[in-house]
């Protein structure tokens, strides 16, 4: 099985979010070979974009997308964003930027962050990609962006970005899937951690949190929150099972608390 069609469903799960009024559509299963067409497998992460990483490096912020592109282009077109600005938050050898394009590049990727479609396009290439794998800390420009951008927006997808690989992991029998799903999951905390001890993040992952315990001993008040819904729906709408949501409960339970607690 070809490995890029195998990795469809981790792409197609990142690409999916919701804001708290309803659901944004992901791409339909025979958009994948489009949203594909730039990206194949990686040994040492889940997937690498072919030529552009080389491309973007050698020409530097000219390979960038311009700000209005990434704050009006729909999804689809984001992802190609993406694969441009990727490799310039993750510079290799002599390539390291100047503080004027190290701005250049925070202005573009803060209008790519200040929307839903810019963000599950970034964040689904992001998170896929092996560049994160290879740095402990997120980048100083990713990590401005996300705490800058609007944490009603960027915090529930941001938690779907570490439970739905979670729930993948939890059910995959394919070990390289496994591990893929794992790495997605491990990258998505960094980027939740970046925000962590904020009221959007606690909240949220409290009602996620509540969501997997089972809502059978909740209050009529618990039942009837906002977020619990909103996650209770989220669920039921991809049909976690147990063992998804003992996972998940697990992957979830340090963003519960402020930060240092």
């Amino acid at each position: 099985v070809n490995m890029t069609m195998k990795l469809a469903p981790i792409l197609l799960a990142l690409s999916t979010g919701r804001h708290a009024s309803a659901f944004i559509i992901a791409p339909r299963p025979s958009t994948v070979s489009n949203m594909s067409a730039n990206i194949t497998p990686s040994i040492g992460g889940c997937l690498t974009r072919r030529h552009i990483i080389q491309s973007s490096q050698s020409h530097g912020l000219a390979a960038l997308p311009t700000a209005n592109d990434v704050s009006t282009d729909d999804f689809m077109k984001q992802l190609g964003h993406a694969s441009q600005i990727i490799p310039l938050l993750h510079p290799q050898g002599d390539n390291e930027m100047t503080e004027d394009e190290s701005a250049s590049l925070l202005e573009v990727l803060s209008r790519q962050l200040s929307h839903s479609d810019g963000i599950r396009g970034f964040f689904a290439v992001y998170l896929t990609s092996p560049e994160p794998l290879t740095v402990e800390e997120v980048p100083a420009v990713l990590a401005e962006a996300v705490r800058g951008a609007d944490k009603k927006v960027l915090v529930p997808l941001a938690c779907m970005n570490v439970v739905m690989p979670t729930a993948m992991q939890s059910v995959h029998k394919d070990a390289e899937l496994k591990e893929c799903a794992s790495k997605t999951a491990s990258s998505g905390k960094k980027i939740l951690r970046l925000l962590k001890g904020s009221d959007d993040v606690i909240s949220n992952c409290k009602a996620i949190l509540r969501v997997c315990q089972g809502l059978q001993e909740a209050s009529e008040e618990e039942r009837t929150d906002d977020l619990v819904e909103f996650w209770e729906k989220f669920f039921v709408n991809y049909k976690y099972e147990e063992q998804q949501k003992n996972d998940i409960a697990l992957a979830i339970s340090e963003f519960c608390s402020g930060e240092g607690d």
